[in-house]
Order: structure tokens, then sequence, then C-alpha cells
């Protein structure tokens, strides 16, 4: 009889080989960055700098973890993208030295990810020295808001008159 065999998911798949590429990237830096090499080791250090945020999918790590946090809003490939711009864009300015891009990046994505649920599901204002880029990217997609309640007021409406006729036809002349 067979065993039947566990099934493989192919995103915990791509996450370990990433996981092994980068701590074979690591040693092998480490071992030329000993010898005289460390100028090669360098170059392969920015190489790698250079090609890991070009191969990482940042929409795709977006639409993760909005599924993750159960956020259930529909947005458009265009919203989606321009938050994971935005957030790759952070993640390459606020980088630290020795801090893995995919972590940075991961940082930021769930930034965005808590900033697209607090906006679709309360009414609050954000503020706009912080968030305004988010704000702008929300309104030009018309992400869903919750309605404000407002207490209810009364107010006295007037007597309007349209138009009059008179009680009798008007007779025109020819």
């Amino acid at each position: 009889m067979h065993e039947p065999m566990a099934a493989v998911k192919p995103k915990r798949l791509v996450e370990a080989l990433e996981r092994l590429w980068q701590e074979r990237l690591r040693l092998v830096s480490r071992k030329l960055g000993r010898g005289y090499f460390g100028e090669v080791a360098s170059l392969l250090n920015s190489a790698s700098d250079y090609f890991v945020p070009k191969f990482t999918n940042a929409t795709r790590m977006l639409k993760e973890q909005l599924t993750a946090e159960g956020i259930n809003v529909w947005l458009s490939v265009g919203c989606l993208e321009e938050f994971a711009t935005i957030a790759s864009v952070a993640a390459a300015r606020t980088r630290q030295a020795n801090e893995p891009y995919k972590s940075c990046l991961r940082r930021e994505i769930l930034t965005r990810a808590r900033f697209i649920q607090q906006w679709t599901t309360s009414d609050r204002n954000f503020d706009h020295t912080q968030c305004g880029e988010l704000v702008s990217v929300a309104r030009k997609y018309a992400l869903p808001r919750p309605w404000r309640v407002v207490e209810a007021v009364a107010s006295a409406r007037g007597l309007n008159v349209a138009v009059r006729t008179p009680a009798q036809g008007v007779l025109k002349s020819l």
C-alpha cells in the first residue's frame, strides 16, 4: 500500500527556498569577505540588494496579509498595486543596515493592511501629515467607509407654493 504524501503548499515551499537562498548568500559572502575577495563580496551583497526587491511580489504579499487580517473588502488590482508600491518604496527608505529587505517590506505591508482595515471599518479622520498618501489612494479608488449616523434634528419646513393657476381658463387671441 502506498502511504499518502503530505500536500506541499507552494507558498511554504517558496518561503523555504527563499530562506535557504538567503542563508547560502550570507554564508558565501562571509567566506569571501574573510579572504582577498572582500570587494567581490560587497559586489555580491549589492547585487542581492538590487535583485531581491525586483523579484519580490509586494502586491501578492499585501493580498495575503489582508486575507490573514480578515479584511474582506473588494480592492481593485490598481489599488492593491499602488498600496504595494508605496510599501516597497517605504521599505527601501526605512531599511536598517543589517535588516533583510523582505522583513522590512513585510513590516510596511502590515502597516498598509492595518490602514486599509481602519479605513474600511471606522469613520475616524486620519492625520494627513502621517498618512496623507494612503488617504489620497483610498479616496482615489473610492474605498468604502462606514456611514456616520448623525443625531436626528427636527427642522421646520416652510410653505412652498410653486405656481397657482387661475380658476378660469385664459383665452388667447389669434
